[in-house]
């Protein structure tokens, strides 16, 4: 390996000196942020039914009796997308392709079940 080579590794790649944790999350820290944060919310919806945390504020409250099954259903939604992430993390490690394809189809099924969930438990008309 010439001078050269070794200079670009050390400047570009830095796996040489680096820990394999490092190497990891500089490779895969956006998509584990991302993972950690949908389970936060769906703690926030399945144990403490905090469903003013996935609404926009200028929409209307829920009415009390909906106020449960909506954070029932949401919450298992976003559990549900938190396995996609990380399925799709494991698969991106060996074709990114086709994780983008699962993305792509893990965000779209995300957002056609939420607009169903809040078609059904939500007012109709916003504020």
């Amino acid at each position: 390996m010439g001078f050269s080579n070794i200079a670009f590794s050390n400047m570009v790649l830095l796996t040489e000196t680096q820990s394999p944790v490092t190497v990891f999350f500089a490779q895969h820290g956006i998509q584990v942020v991302l993972a950690v944060m949908t389970i936060y919310y769906a703690v926030k919806l399945l144990v403490f039914k905090d469903v003013d945390s996935v609404r926009p504020k200028e929409w209307k409250k829920l009415k009390e009796e909906n106020v449960e099954p909506y954070a029932r259903e949401a919450g298992i939604l976003a559990l549900g997308f938190a396995a996609c992430l990380i399925f799709m993390e494991i698969v991106s490690m060996y074709d990114g392709f086709m994780a983008l394809l699962f993305m792509i189809l893990a965000v779209s099924l995300m957002f056609f079940r939420f607009k169903k969930i809040e078609e059904k438990y939500g007012e109709k008309n916003p504020k």
